[in-house]
């Protein structure tokens, strides 16, 4: 079944509500051990949006053969900020003191959320929530909301802190998610102000991994060569570089397995006017940035056969 990691992210957020109890503040959830998951760290791009339910993670999932945990935290619109927030590795904060009462548990923030890389305001959960809950700040176990352009924490625990100080990390449920394989899909919707600011988020990205069990895709939307190659030369053969593989092989590969018919119907007239702009061919999107269910399941097929190269699974 194709959406069985879906069910296992609410299991593994269920188990984490239930058997994480900080009561020091200023930490983490502890880790939850898995030693087959694949977590799918990104935007739209990483959720499948366009793919008629077809995604990334749904098909390595099943060229897997099902025995793995494969997670996507794919969010529409997000940039590397709020998925940096999101994962833990660039936190997000609050920039306010809130004060909790008997009859009061659920508190808005008034100054918003900010990003821990440039402590200035970011805009989480426009589109969906994806491993922020229940999340831990100072202590308190919480939820947080967005109602109405406005982000409200509550408190779903019954400790005796009732503070959260201004400056306080906003530690999220998917921030103790480091076990496995790691892909980080991200850098389509910007967030960073150059090359090198973008190399530096994802350096963090991999220090919050804790270990060399990743992958990095690069985007085939805004993937230039000045944005690629920095992140190629440091990272190597754990660097999928979309843009190249979508303009110059992907179509080619969708006829061989038989995603596309082979009967010189394909590439068409406009599709190689992409390629040779070193664009995705127009055959593979359902606009100029999100896939097709056939962009998809190449994109599957090609994360699955680099996990293979890299002798994840």
């Amino acid at each position: 079944m194709k959406y069985t990691h879906i069910f296992i992210l609410t299991l593994l957020i269920i188990t984490s509500c239930n058997n994480n109890d900080d009561s020091e503040g200023n930490t983490p959830f502890e880790e939850e051990i898995s030693v087959k998951k694949i977590i799918d760290i990104g935007d739209s791009l990483t959720a499948g949006a366009g793919g008629n339910g077809v995604n990334m993670s749904s098909v390595t999932y099943d060229l897997l053969s099902q025995t793995w945990d494969v997670l996507n935290m794919g969010v529409g619109g997000e940039n590397t900020l709020t998925i940096g927030g999101r994962y833990g590795s660039i936190p997000f904060y609050i920039n306010e003191d809130i004060t909790f009462t008997s009859s009061e548990n659920k508190k808005p923030l008034n100054f918003g959320i900010f990003s821990t890389w440039n402590d200035e305001n970011v805009y989480p959960m426009l589109q969906g929530d994806a491993g922020i809950n229940p999340c831990n700040i100072n202590g308190i176990k919480c939820n947080i909301s967005l109602e109405n352009n406005i982000y409200y924490i509550e408190k779903i625990d019954s400790t005796t802190i009732n503070s959260i100080p201004s400056n306080s990390i906003i530690y999220t449920n998917l921030s103790n998610q480091t076990e496995g394989v790691v892909t980080i899909f991200i850098g389509q919707n910007g967030g960073y102000d150059s090359p090198n600011d973008f190399v530096l988020q994802i350096d963090k990205f991999i220090e919050h991994k804790g270990d060399q069990n990743f992958i990095i895709i690069t985007s085939h939307g805004n993937g230039d060569s000045q944005t690629i190659s920095p992140i190629i030369n440091k990272y190597g053969n754990k660097v999928i570089d979309l843009k190249s593989y979508m303009s110059k092989y992907a179509i080619y590969d969708a006829i061989e397995i038989g995603l596309l018919p082979n009967d010189g119907t394909y590439p068409t007239v406009e599709d190689l006017e992409k390629m040779n702009n070193g664009e995705t061919p127009t055959s593979l999107l359902v606009d100029s940035i999100h896939f097709n269910n056939i962009g998809y399941e190449l994109l599957g097929r090609l994360r699955y056969n680099k996990g293979q190269e890299l002798g994840y699974w």
